[in-house]
Parts: structure tokens; C-alpha cells; sequence
């Protein structure tokens, strides 16, 4: 595995957010392929280097960017209230 972004502990644009996202994205799907992530407690070369990128990625998202509000309900939701209407109809 080839190491990217080792000097990097902070993302303060856009642009680089982005490559480090996508060299994310990249080492989950090569470590998907050839087993290391196979094991949920797996604590390898590509565990930690995801974790590392996850991290300074989720920083940022935590500091520059916004997203909007979900304007529906998720399935489970619906379904639980679904439930529990039929259930309070037999009450």
C-alpha cells in the first residue's frame, strides 16, 4: 500500500478535502479486495491509514461544510409508525 497525504493532519479547502476523499474512498475498496477489512477487529496498515484519512475528514465536514435537513422519513421510521397506528386502532 502507497501512502498519500502523511504529511497532512488539517484540510482547509475544498480541493484537497476532495483528493482525500477519493484516496479514501480507493483504499477502502483495495483493502475490500484483498481481505484486510475481512475482519471487523482487523487492526492493519489499511485500518489505520482509513481511520486516519476518516478522522481529518470528518473534521473538516464538521468545520466548513453544512448540509441540509432530511425533508422525509426514513422507511423504519414510517414503518414504526405504521405499527403502532394499527396498533392503536385495535386499542
Amino acid at each position: 500500500m502507497k501512502k498519500k497525504f502523511e504529511n497532512i493532519t488539517v484540510i482547509d479547502n475544498k480541493e484537497l478535502f476532495d483528493a482525500m476523499a477519493t484516496y479514501e474512498e480507493n483504499l477502502i475498496h483495495e483493502a475490500t479486495a484483498n481481505g484486510s477489512l475481512a475482519n471487523p477487529d482487523a487492526d492493519n496498515e489499511y485500518t489505520r491509514e482509513i481511520a486516519r484519512i476518516g478522522t481529518i475528514c470528518a473534521n473538516y465536514e464538521s468545520n466548513y461544510m453544512t448540509f441540509k435537513c432530511l425533508k422525509f422519513k426514513s422507511p423504519l421510521v414510517l414503518g414504526i409508525e405504521k405499527d403502532m397506528w394499527q396498533i392503536l386502532q385495535h386499542v
